[in-house]
């Protein structure tokens, strides 16, 4: 018995020091995902990676991360996961069949708020959102110095339902607001470990209701070095972050992609895969040739095709042109065939009369 419990506490302390140095080893997580139906765009941190449920995403740096799911015919949905080093986490979702959509259009004063629907980022005000399925969506609207604005809206298929907004500037808040950009825009914005969004083209990204003290700001781009800086959050006051990333040391091997619509919100197929909704922003796409379609109903499809070289980074803004509704003119009726119908009528009345 002597032995055994000696060998037991041999086996514990060598499991024990195993785990401990493993421990030291770790420094990152995962996600599992998975969706009903399977086979769904999964794509993180606003395009840092993306799978087809099932699957996993590893090596991630602890904090809170965003996944967006997305799969034609059915509504987009979002979901935040906080990563601890060391764990992979399970997000199996269910997503909602969507057959009909409407859009909404959103105007604000003043404009450019940043727009989420259902908590997915959709840019800048003003703007239409297409691709929406028929119920309510939580319509929020941030912009640095406002108070954030959120509002549910019905959303009906077929009809494009007006949203505008005034905001109200904030008095004496509590918290501050921080606002970033980066050349070349596209990349990951992390604020203490937790995605924030991506940086727009031309535009600055607004981080708003962020508690007083200081904040480690991280950007993350394919290709380049990631930046980071400290910044110090004052309640009631607007930090800017401008970053201009400086390319890796090694020569790049994927290029990134930065895809948007106007009207937002509608499909996109790459190699005739489904890939996403815009607005899209994929990093590390390997080089080749690309054919990129993107669909929203009651507008024509847009598409083009080219060869991507590592180290690009590459722009598509796609204005899709609503699909023109066909007119029906009526021929001009002959002054014969009026007369002969007229006559016609009146023979008839009196063939009706005469049996009565």
């Amino acid at each position: 018995m002597k032995i055994m419990v000696v060998i037991l506490c041999v086996l514990v302390a060598m499991l024990t020091g195993l785990a401990s140095a493993q421990g030291d080893v770790y420094t990152t997580g995962g996600i599992y995902v998975a969706s009903t139906p399977p086979g769904t765009t999964a794509l993180l941190d606003g395009g840092a990676a993306y799978l087809y449920t099932p699957g996993t995403f590893s090596a991630l740096p602890p904090g809170e991360h965003s996944i967006i799911f997305a799969k034609p015919g059915y509504q987009t949905m979002v979901r935040n996961v906080t990563v601890v080093i060391g764990e992979t986490k399970n997000l199996i979702v269910t997503l909602d069949q969507a057959v009909a959509t409407g859009s909404v259009s959103v105007s604000t004063t003043p404009r450019g708020a940043q727009l989420y629907i259902d908590g997915i980022s959709q840019g800048k005000t003003d703007q239409i959102v297409g691709n929406l399925a028929p119920s309510q969506h939580l319509i929020t609207l941030e912009l640095a110095g406002f108070e954030t604005w959120s509002q549910m809206v019905t959303v009906k298929s077929g009809v494009t339902t007006p949203v505008t907004a005034t905001l109200v500037a904030e008095v004496n808040p509590a918290t501050g607001d921080l606002r970033a950009s980066s050349t070349p825009s596209g990349a990951a914005v992390y604020v203490n470990g937790n995605y924030k969004g991506t940086t727009p083209a031309n535009e600055l990204l607004d981080i708003t209701n962020l508690p007083p003290g200081a904040v480690t700001v991280v950007m993350k781009k394919s290709g380049y070095l990631d930046y980071t800086t400290t910044a110090t959050i004052v309640a009631g006051q607007l930090v800017q972050v401008f970053a201009t990333l400086q390319p890796g040391a090694v020569p790049p091997t994927t290029a990134t992609a930065e895809i948007t619509s106007s009207p937002g919100g509608a499909q996109v197929f790459i190699n005739n895969v489904f890939t996403g909704i815009t607005p899209l922003t994929f990093q590390n796409v390997t080089p080749g040739t690309y054919a990129v379609e993107i669909r929203l109903d009651g507008y024509t499809p847009y598409s083009t095709t080219g060869q991507v070289v590592a180290g690009q980074n590459i722009r598509i803004a796609a204005s899709l042109a609503p699909v023109a509704t066909p007119t029906t003119t009526k021929a001009p009726v002959s002054p014969i065939l009026a007369v002969m119908a007229l006559l016609g009528a009146g023979i008839l009345a009196v063939r009706v009369s005469g049996r009565k």
